[in-house]
């Protein structure tokens, strides 16, 4: 018996562990609320990217109910790290008072996202949870590179970018060989924007507002 999808589980497992690395390097950061929950982010990132690659690779030695259960984890992790980066957005660049709602808003979707996860396993679900939160992260700190220039807004705005063209090659099946399929180059250009969104992170501090 011979692994699924061997390719999509080296570049999975490669995205999670840039994940691992970029989480640790910012944990060691000087503490900020925002940088913190960006950390966050990308450790939801990794453990979904573990997972993930798990399952497409060693579905054939897996059971029914643990290649269930290891794919949940990967859809639901996946909603965490939308929700962290959600509160690290809202955490740099809204007062005390919308970082709140802000706060409220993702718990909510997140709940929700996570309850339909029950239902359904598809990952057009994650790709749409992810693309919302990351629109509000997207309109966030493009607002406030529009207003400041500062540096750490654009890396996130490009991040943000190169994560909704990744998505949107994952989503149409874009495969380049059929040795290294849509899911593949999928990995491949998010870990671009990952590291993108890790150069915007490790600059951005919390309002204190």
């Amino acid at each position: 018996m011979a692994l699924r999808e061997p390719m999509t589980l080296v570049t999975d497992y490669a995205l999670g562990l840039l994940c691992v690395a970029l989480a640790w390097r910012l944990r060691r950061e000087r503490p900020d609320p925002s940088r913190s929950s960006w950390a966050a982010a990308l450790a939801a990132c990794s453990v979904a990217a573990f997972a993930g690659g798990s399952h497409h690779g060693f579905l054939p030695f897996l059971g029914q109910r643990p290649a269930a259960a290891l794919w949940w984890v990967t859809l639901a992790s996946i909603g965490c790290a939308a929700f962290f980066a959600t509160v690290a957005s809202a955490r740099a660049h809204l007062s005390a008072r919308w970082r709140r709602r802000a706060e409220i808003a993702g718990s909510l979707k997140l709940a929700a996202y996570l309850l339909l996860t029950l239902k359904t396993t598809a990952f057009l679900l994650a790709i749409i949870d992810y693309s919302l939160a990351f629109g509000f992260v997207l309109a966030l700190h493009a607002r406030s590179w529009r207003r400041t220039g500062e540096a750490s807004a654009r890396w996130i705005v490009l991040g943000v970018l190169v994560s909704f063209l990744a998505a949107a090659i994952q989503a149409g099946g874009v495969a380049p060989h059929r040795q290294f399929n849509h899911n593949d180059l999928y990995h491949v250009v998010q870990m671009a924007g990952t590291w993108m969104l890790y150069r915007g992170a490790r600059v951005s501090v919390s309002m204190r507002a």
